[in-house]
């Protein structure tokens, strides 16, 4: 037997191992690439919940929350504490997490220092800002509820032009992340701990 007649032979033996084995190798790696989406998948599941998250995903609308990149958020200008205005639309390139509250909302009350501290982590990271913008009439109103150095930008709007005609917002607290294109990316209707590991993730995985 020469050597041509042998190397056909040792191929013809090791076809049967590649037919079977096909096989298992894309289920495999089906699997990892299942494994790599739920993986990225898990920061928004835990924060809007499986069901909400695949009724969302699937294009459905959902009573509470939303999940998407269609909507364009509506700019808007709004004084801050010191009466400086501040602007929507300046923040282009920079994702924008924005919060709807009251003082006379108490899941807004005990949601504040996750935010303060969720501003805090923002300004170390850079890749995103916080907002809280409040219906209440000015800072005599909520200054109680923030230490006297802190990095979350409070802004106001009494007359809910914003948080109601512009937003829709009726019940607080609302979350909203806007990437830094300007287009809407979550929103989150109740309250949760945003400063956790979790939460973080979710925001720089649509930002």
């Amino acid at each position: 037997m020469n050597r041509d007649q042998i190397k056909r032979r040792e191929l013809l033996a090791g076809l049967p191992v590649l037919v079977l084995g096909t096989p298992f190798v894309v289920a495999f790696a089906r699997a990892m690439a299942d494994g790599e989406t739920r993986r990225r998948e898990a920061p928004l599941r835990a924060v809007l919940g499986d069901e909400n998250f695949e009724a969302l995903r699937s294009g459905a609308k959902t009573e509470e929350h939303y999940l998407g990149n269609e909507l364009l958020s509506p700019d808007f200008v709004l004084p801050d504490k010191d009466g400086k205005p501040w602007r929507l639309r300046d923040q282009r390139g920079k994702t924008v997490v924005m919060n709807f509250w009251t003082i006379t909302c108490q899941p807004c009350v005990q949601e504040m220092p996750s935010l303060l501290e969720l501003a805090s982590i923002a300004k170390e990271r850079k890749t995103f800002e916080v907002i809280a913008v409040t219906t209440d009439k000015n800072w005599g109103e909520v200054g109680t509820l923030f230490p006297p150095q802190h990095d979350l930008k409070v802004l106001f709007d009494p007359e809910r032009k914003v948080v109601r005609e512009k937003f829709g917002t009726r019940l607080f607290p609302e979350t909203w992340v806007i990437d830094g294109r300007g287009v809407v990316r979550l929103r989150v209707d109740g309250s949760r701990k945003w400063s956790d590991a979790i939460s973080i993730d979710a925001i720089e995985s649509v930002g």
